[in-house]
């Protein structure tokens, strides 16, 4: 059992309390004097190896000769997947995923822009100009009460009216 690559690495045993963590020398020198640990199986894990059930270390190495398997044969048909990439410590997917931007709300929020773009076009000329000074210029609705020539009330009146019927034209 002597491997290099598992010099340094922990190595979980059954004990009758659970797992007991060994050194992998440990464990080789286990094995040189006690026929019991000659029987045991182990699977490496992220690094360390862990003593497992007979069926546990069958079936994860049918698992691995088959993910090997279908590795040669998507080598051999020239698919290229991101599963390719994944090992004990890094997930092939990982590289996909960016967990930084959320794609279904900024579709969401293209898709509403431009249904917005669209119910504006619909406003009179008055409509349009008095939302754009409010919106995009950011003049207050004082200001433009005191440049319509009349309460600050009635302007707020006005967009509130504008802003009802971008709602229905939006939403049908």
């Amino acid at each position: 059992m002597a491997d290099n690559r598992y010099a340094n690495a922990k190595c979980f045993v059954f004990s009758p309390d659970g797992y007991q963590e060994i050194t992998y020398e440990e464990l080789c020198r286990r094995r040189e004097i006690d026929t019991n640990y000659q029987n045991r199986k182990f699977i490496p894990l992220h690094g360390m190896l862990m003593e497992v059930t007979a069926d546990t270390y069958r079936d994860f190495y049918k698992d691995k000769r088959r993910q090997k398997y279908l590795y040669e044969q998507s080598v051999k048909s020239g698919d290229i997947s991101y599963d390719m990439l994944t090992t004990d410590e890094f997930s092939g997917a990982s590289i996909l995923i960016d967990d930084s931007v959320d794609v279904a709300a900024r579709a969401e929020n293209k898709i509403m822009m431009d249904k917005l773009k669209q119910a504006v076009l619909t406003l009179t000329d008055d409509e349009q100009l008095l939302l754009y000074r409010h919106y995009y210029a950011e003049i207050s609705e004082t200001e433009l009460a005191s440049l319509y020539g009349i309460s600050q009330q009635a302007i707020s009146k006005r967009i509130g009216k504008i802003r009802s019927k971008l709602r229905k034209i939006i939403e049908n």
